[in-house]
């Protein structure tokens, strides 16, 4: 009779405690990963905040070089390791090194972590309570005036002058300035000395000729007395044909009423010559 003792050994890979083992510890593991990236991911966050706030990026942790099958010792695990000499360091060297270390460690303790360096940091970025904001509002300043007609100067200087408009102070254009101011600058003499009248009236004639903007005006105002006049003309003609149709009217009835009375008289005077031949005894002739 066969013995079944494999199921019996705990080494046995098959047993239901063994399998539950190995699958907790592949989710302690997984868990353990987890975390590992987690904390990675929230050190290079606080060191890319600290790179933009200005402030010294705090150090990266050691890799740990352990391998997987190495294991600590019971000793390892529970006291530090020993310090040894290093390469071409005498035991002098080493013990002032040691000191030095400890010194350092106790300052340091001391001293508690390290001051921020916001005293490094611009002005702009820190507000009234004392806070890092990594996008500062900008600020208006004051315009000083010398300073602006100074760049206003020098960016006149700068452009290229081809016309009366191509920089500012430079004068009007000639159909932007009054008429009246043009015309108080005319002289009321002629080349030779001798007093001259009309010259305003021509020079004034020679402006609004000239002028583009009066063109469009005087095309406008004659484009309306057209409209004024084709206006007057169509309701005069439509004056005469309301005329013309009350004739037609008042014509149509006067004939009516004429065409009546013609009648009226015609039938009295019949009425009256039968009233006549009968008085006098004539027969009329019988129609069968």
């Amino acid at each position: 009779m066969p013995l079944h003792l494999l199921g019996k050994k705990s080494w046995n890979v098959y047993n239901t405690a063994n399998i539950e083992r190995v699958r907790r510890d592949e989710e302690a593991a997984r868990q353990k990963e987890q975390a590992e990236e987690q904390r990675m991911q929230e050190q290079d966050a606080e060191r890319r905040l600290a790179i933009l706030r200005g402030e010294v990026p705090p150090p990266l942790p050691e890799p740990e070089h352990q391998s997987i099958t190495e294991k600590p010792s019971f000793r390892e695990s529970r006291e530090p390791r020993k310090k040894r000499n290093r390469q071409g360091e005498d035991d002098t060297d080493f013990e002032l090194r040691l000191a030095r270390e400890r010194q350092e460690q106790q300052y340091r303790h001391l001293q508690g972590p390290s001051p921020s360096l916001t005293s490094n940091v611009p002005d702009d970025l820190v507000d009234s309570k004392g806070h890092l904001t990594l996008f500062a509002p900008q600020q208006t300043h004051e315009k000083h005036p010398e300073v602006e007609k100074e760049k206003k100067q020098l960016a006149e200087n700068s452009q290229l002058r081809l016309g009366p408009g191509s920089f500012s102070g430079a004068g009007d254009a000639w159909y932007a300035t009054a008429d009246d101011q043009i015309l108080s600058v005319v002289p009321s003499k002629n080349v030779f000395g001798k007093d001259d009248p009309n010259r305003k009236a021509r020079e004034q004639s020679r402006l609004v000729s000239s002028d583009p903007l009066a063109m469009m005006k005087s095309g406008a105002a004659k484009v309306r007395e057209l409209e004024k006049e084709r206006k007057k003309i169509n309701e005069e003609r439509e004056r005469e044909l309301r005329e013309l149709k009350k004739t037609e009217r008042r014509e149509r009835r006067h004939r009516h009423m004429r065409t009546e009375v013609i009648g009226t008289e015609v039938k009295v005077e019949r009425g009256t010559e039968t009233e006549t031949d009968v008085e006098a005894g004539l027969d009329l002739p019988v129609v069968t």
